[in-house]
């Protein structure tokens, strides 16, 4: 571990003004993006909308319409046997004369002619009766064969209250008689044909595009109708993907897929026919949409070179000149006291160049007469602390030497002439007012053995080891030794025995201490709290004693270091050498 200096203070992090704008350029886009997106969404989701109300309305037509149309057909045939003249018609003995036969057989089939032309969806009608053996259809009349009746029985075994299916076309069948009870021997059996190629041709004109159609699905008969645009016929495919409800029932709008192509599409009610489906397919709807996206992404990019040349701009017109200025002051907090700044443009970093440089030329002439008058000061301080040394010190070290030697301690006079000779050559050294922190030390310890050596039979100073990682800090000369000298008159000159002075050294989170305690009187908060007030007194005439030191510390070491004062656990003072920010 070393212990080292560090610089002063911590260096914010720097907000760059460029990031600034360019994150508020992102933030503009986004926002007109997120708007530009939301409103294409609404308008998507409109035009799904007003598709599906399209169809709707279309099923609503085919509901109205082409259902009642059916239903109109189907009560016309069930009228057919409220006829007056068809009774008479009903039995092989016919009270009739055969003009009169065949004037009522002529006049029903007038009637089945009228009614398959009431629609288009009609394509054929005839009516079989059996007991009189005759037929009629909307073209002839005739006496019914063996292949008639099969056709007849074959009917009447498929007779239901709803439209049937043969394979081709749909078709109904009637009796006459009440639904709930059919006999097997009806007097009339009339089947009436719907035309499937008719009903296609208008589900055709119920498309709403050129890909789309509609189908109709019969689920009794499993039969399917569709007419397709395209003429493509995908009903089944489209059928088995609707959904369908908690209640069994299929959703009215439904998105499904189909080979890969999505299809809108709208179920309608059920009908006489069966379940009517409309389909329209997505991408020709919402290809509008999918070109407006693409203009969204060329706008999105043009957006982004925009804001990009932008930026560039701004930072050659701005960002580039305050750069400058912020790495010219940066050039001067790391100590260089020439810096000059030059601009050839008539803009407003222009004038703050020239200010920037008047500035530091001011401050370089303040700093010159600063500096000079702040290193005589301090030079003055310290001969002036030098000259002040108590001169009782010095007669009082001869006088032990002298006892020394006449007692003929050799040795022990030696060792005292070797301190003092250590101590007096330190203390009138004229070289650098910045030592090592170990030389400062050896002084110190060469003050205290003198001290212990003239107050043996009531003094004890005690030194730790100087840690070695922080023996080569550089520290102002004469820091150490007036502490000591200070602990002796102040602490412990009036203790007839058992004084004691300790000096400890340590390193806590960074900040080196010196520590200078004793076990002198003892001190009151009021007493500590003075003290350390006094520290801070700006009276220049105080040039000595532990104020000098405090000062020198903090000018050396930039506001850093200095003296802390404290109530000593050894129940006297403790005087502590701070210099912060050392690290191991």
């Amino acid at each position: 571990m070393r212990c080292k200096e560090k610089t002063r203070g911590r260096k914010k992090k720097k907000q760059s003004l460029q990031k600034k704008l360019a994150l508020a350029f992102c933030l503009i886009i986004v926002a007109i993006m997120s708007v530009t997106i939301l409103l294409h969404f609404r308008t998507l989701n409109t035009m799904y909308r007003m598709t599906y109300e399209k169809m709707e309305v279309h099923a609503n037509y085919y509901q109205q319409t082409f259902e009642a149309e059916i239903e109109h057909v189907l009560d016309l045939q069930i009228e057919l046997f409220n006829d007056r003249k068809l009774p008479f018609l009903a039995g092989p003995e016919i009270l009739m004369n055969d003009y009169e036969k065949r004037d009522t057989l002529l006049s029903v089939q007038e009637r089945i002619r009228s009614m398959t032309g009431v629609s288009e969806l009609v394509e054929d009608g005839i009516l079989y009766i059996p007991k009189s053996g005759y037929y009629i259809t909307q073209e002839t009349v005739g006496k019914m064969e063996q292949k008639d009746y099969v056709k007849m029985e074959e009917a009447i075994g498929q007779h239901d209250s709803s439209l049937l299916f043969d394979g081709e076309n749909f078709f109904s069948v009637r009796t006459g008689e009440n639904r709930m009870i059919i006999s097997d021997n009806p007097n009339f059996v009339f089947v009436l044909t719907f035309s499937s190629d008719q009903i296609e041709k208008l589900l055709y004109l119920l498309n709403t595009s050129d890909d789309g159609g509609a189908f109709l699905y019969n689920e009794k008969e499993d039969i399917l109708l569709e007419s397709a645009s395209s003429g493509t016929c995908i009903g089944r495919q489209i059928l088995s993907e609707l959904e369908m409800d908690e209640n069994g029932t299929y959703k009215k709008t439904q998105k499904v897929k189909v080979s890969g192509k999505s299809y809108l599409a709208f179920v309608g009610n059920i009908g006489e026919l069966g379940l009517f489906v409309q389909y329209d397919e997505e991408a020709p709807i919402i290809e509008y949409m999918i070109q407006s996206w693409a203009y969204t992404g060329l706008f999105l990019g043009f957006m982004t070179v925009a804001s990009v040349v932008f930026i560039l701009y701004t930072k050659r017109i701005i960002h580039k000149p305050l750069h400058v200025l912020i790495q010219a002051f940066e050039r001067i907090k790391q100590g260089n006291l020439e810096e000059y700044i030059e601009r050839n443009e008539n803009d407003e970093f222009t004038y703050l160049y020239e200010g920037f440089n008047e500035m530091e030329r001011r401050r370089r002439e303040l700093v010159d007469e600063i500096y000079v008058q702040k290193n005589l000061v301090q030079k003055a301080q310290l001969k002036q602390l030098q000259a002040q040394i108590n001169p009782h010190f010095l007669y009082n070290s001869f006088f032990t030497l002298s006892r020394r030697i006449k007692r003929q301690d050799y040795e022990g006079a030696e060792e005292l002439a070797k301190h003092l000779g250590n101590y007096f050559k330190y203390l009138t050294r004229d070289g650098s007012d910045v030592l090592p922190l170990y030389q400062e030390v050896e002084h110190a310890r060469s003050y205290a053995a003198i001290q212990a050596g003239r107050f043996a039979d009531r003094l004890n100073i005690q030194f730790d080891d100087l840690l070695p990682e922080c023996s080569d800090i550089l520290v102002p000369r004469l820091i150490l030794q007036p502490l000591l000298e200070n602990a002796l008159e102040h602490g412990v000159e009036d203790k007839a025995k058992d004084g004691f002075i300790h000096v400890a050294f340590s390193i806590q989170n960074g900040e080196m201490q010196i520590i200078v305690e004793d076990n002198g009187e003892e001190a009151n908060e009021e007493k500590i709290l003075a003290m350390q007030h006094s520290l801070e007194e700006t009276n220049l005439d105080e040039v000595t004693g532990i104020v000098n030191i405090h000062r020198r510390l903090k000018i050396y070491f930039k506001g850093n270091a200095g003296l802390r004062i404290e109530k000593s656990h050894l129940g006297g003072v403790a005087v502590i050498i701070f210099i912060q920010e050392v690290m191991g």
